[in-house]
């Protein structure tokens, strides 16, 4: 039996007209000209997530541009499948799920270790400690108990980048448990992909782009690096930077002697070959000592630069400032593909009909507590293309924008909290009045952002648009404390309490108040 990922059709896409099928890496500019694929279409979200992040490492370590140059001549001739194909065949071996030389994310060697239920790959599946315990209440043992080929793959290489704690030597993932992720969306698959490709020189700086090994890239093609001692850690100086698309930190053998036959229990398809066990052991690669994965935001504080993650209450534009456009103050950073696409995108925008719609950043990820999956965020952001001569003056008012609304939504929470419970301490979570707050202001924000592209140099409606914003944000914070101190009855809420707590929200909220005028950027008013 032989499974090679370059020439097997083991990917679910979507095209234009509709239609889903699977393909193989190499046919992913398939009839680019008539009905090309727009996007992934696995059967489930987070595998989406994982094989478009394969498909642009496939691309990159494989078919680098040298300068933005030939970047740029890649993303308006995109290559035929056939001349893919030529392409991925010079790396084909180190793509073989069941090589006797080296098998695509697993360990290097024939490992004895714990064997494990298959359904253990999928980070939301009970572990071995929850079902001896029996509390495996809502994700119920069982329920994926074999899988087939293609999705033993995903979910290995999945499980791979996204590793969390694990226990005793069980390292996390190379941008640690449940990175963030962010990557600006084409109009087809080919764009998506090569959007977030950058240039060779790109690397330079990022570790030693002269360790050129094939183990150094695609670590299951050379021994382990174990790490049973404490200072075992692989740098990027240690391997080639590029290894970030391929890090393997778990030590992984699929069981493939013992396969059966039926539907795979992720993607429903019948398979005379599914997955029921594997074998896995501790102490494999520990990442470590500045790497800096071009897909992910970065948070800088005295360790350096480290890779952000999703946090409780999902990815909204409250995230645009780190995510979309630094804020130098907290020590956000966006990714550096995204700063490369930010470079260059007048000349995309110039090119003609790059784009069919407004080009987006999608993000993504899954947030962990420690070892347990909380949930797996995803979301779209519109970008906006905004030219160099008026982008400092703009990005300075977005950031005043979203400061603002940071300020509004503290106020509307803590006020709800006042007027229901008083100075006792809350009974319940209360979180959900942020991700409300949050997310019926989006429309409104990202309304404002696209007229504010056109009058930047204009005082007197710059001023115009951020009285607007105030009085949006200000008419819901209103709305979302009626809503939640309306919704106790009157012989559970002291009605006095919630009475005077409305009278601090407005007071707090008010565009006359010290703090609001200065972070929006109001003029003074004028005393009576």
């Amino acid at each position: 039996m032989t499974f090679n990922l370059i020439h097997e059709k083991w990917i679910w896409v979507q095209r234009q007209d509709g239609t889903r099928s699977m393909i193989a890496p190499w046919q992913i500019t398939d009839e680019i000209g008539s009905n090309p694929i727009v996007s992934l279409d696995e059967p489930r979200h987070d595998f989406n997530g994982s094989m478009i992040q394969f498909l642009i490492g496939l691309v990159q370590t494989t078919m680098s541009p040298k300068s933005e140059r030939d970047w740029r001549k890649r993303f308006t001739s995109p290559p035929t499948p056939e001349e893919l194909l030529k392409t991925f065949e010079n790396v084909s071996q180190v793509f073989e799920l069941d090589g006797d030389n080296g098998r695509f994310m697993q360990d290097h060697e024939h490992i004895e270790g714990a064997e494990n239920r298959v359904d253990a790959l999928l980070m939301e599946m009970p572990g071995a400690q929850t079902i001896k315990q029996n509390t495996d209440h809502f994700q119920k043992r069982d329920t994926v108990a074999r899988m087939c080929l293609p999705c033993s793959a995903t979910a290995l290489f999945n499980l791979q980048l996204n590793a969390p704690a694990g226990g005793q030597g069980h390292r996390t993932s190379l941008r640690g448990g449940g990175p963030l992720t962010t990557l600006v969306k084409g109009s087809n698959l080919w764009q998506t992909i090569w959007l977030n490709v950058i240039s060779d020189e790109n690397f330079n700086g990022l570790g030693d782009v002269d360790n050129c090994e094939i183990s150094d890239i695609y670590p299951w093609m050379g021994p382990t690096r174990t790490s049973e001692k404490k200072d075992a850690m692989t740098t990027p100086m240690d391997v080639n930077p590029k290894q970030m698309y391929w890090g393997m930190p778990r030590r992984i053998r699929l069981n493939l002697d013992d396969l059966t036959e039926g539907a795979c229990d992720v993607c429903g398809c019948d398979s005379d070959k599914l997955v029921s066990k594997y074998v896995t052991k501790n102490y494999g690669y520990n990442y470590d000592g500045g790497w800096c994965h071009v897909l992910s935001p970065h948070n800088e504080n005295k360790n350096g630069l480290l890779p952000r993650h999703p946090q409780p209450g999902g990815i909204t534009y409250r995230h645009w400032l780190g995510l979309v456009q630094h804020d130098p103050d907290k020590g956000l950073y966006s990714s550096l593909a995204f700063e490369r696409f930010v470079q260059k995108q007048k000349d995309l925008i110039d090119l003609g009909d790059v784009f069919k719609n407004t080009p987006q950043l999608w993000a993504f990820g899954y947030d962990f507590d420690n070892m347990k999956v909380r949930c797996w965020y995803e979301s779209t952001m519109p970008l906006f293309n905004v030219s160099d001569e008026v982008r400092p003056g703009y990005e300075q008012i977005v950031s005043r924008l979203v400061k603002t609304a940071e300020i509004i939504g503290y106020n509307t929470r803590s006020c709800v909290k006042k007027a229901l419970f008083g100075d006792n301490t809350p009974r319940g979570d209360l979180s959900y009045i942020d991700s409300r707050f949050w997310h019926d202001t989006e429309p409104d924000f990202y309304n404002i952002l696209n007229q504010l592209m056109d009058v930047v140099d204009d005082e007197a409606m710059v001023l115009e648009l951020k009285m607007k914003w105030h009085k949006e944000l200000s008419r819901i914070s209103e709305k979302l404390f009626d809503d939640s101190s309306q919704s106790m009855q009157f012989s559970v809420i002291d009605p006095e309490r919630a009475a005077l707590a409305h009278k601090d929200l407005r007071k707090f909220n008010s565009d006359g108040g010290k703090k609001i005028r200065e972070t929006l950027g109001l003029p003074e008013k004028k005393k009576k």
